[in-house]
């Protein structure tokens, strides 16, 4: 788990996704690995945000997103690589740095992390991995 101090000194950073761009092969591995997890909510109702983040996911440091959310619904983030060898691992924080309870998904590299927020507002992704090596990565967003 990413600890909090880490987190809250990432924040002003966490505009956007921090990563660098993946190559395009490995962005289209990576993406659709991660819709085909995401199809899994669809059955249940969720619906996939059109943005989808790709990039590579630096050495030993999470990427991050900041992400407007809605309380009432319910949301999944799904992250996939194409590096077997790696698990991937998606946090949900508030905008304060502080974990936010979420059910969680882990088989190697494909990760998802699933709540309803009680309150609107502000929320940081954080998806890293464990191989210590850069890795490209795409994160899709479902809601319903």
């Amino acid at each position: 788990m990413i600890r909090t101090p880490l987190i809250a000194s990432f924040l002003t950073l966490a505009t956007v996704l921090d990563a660098s761009p993946a190559s395009g092969d490995a962005a289209v591995t990576c993406r659709r690995a991660a819709l085909e997890l995401a199809g899994a909510w669809a059955n249940d109702g969720f619906r996939l945000r059109e943005h989808v983040w790709t990039g590579t996911l630096p050495a030993g440091k999470p990427a991050l997103a900041r992400v407007n959310l809605l309380a009432g619904n319910r949301y999944w983030f799904t992250a996939a690589t194409n590096a077997a060898s790696t698990t991937l691992a998606v946090e949900i924080f508030t905008d304060r740095g502080m974990p936010v309870a979420a059910e969680t998904h882990r088989n190697g590299p494909l990760a998802a992390a699933g709540f309803a927020p009680a309150e609107s507002g502000i929320y940081i992704l954080a998806v890293s991995e464990s191989s210590g090596t850069p890795v490209p990565f795409c994160l899709v967003h479902s809601y319903k």
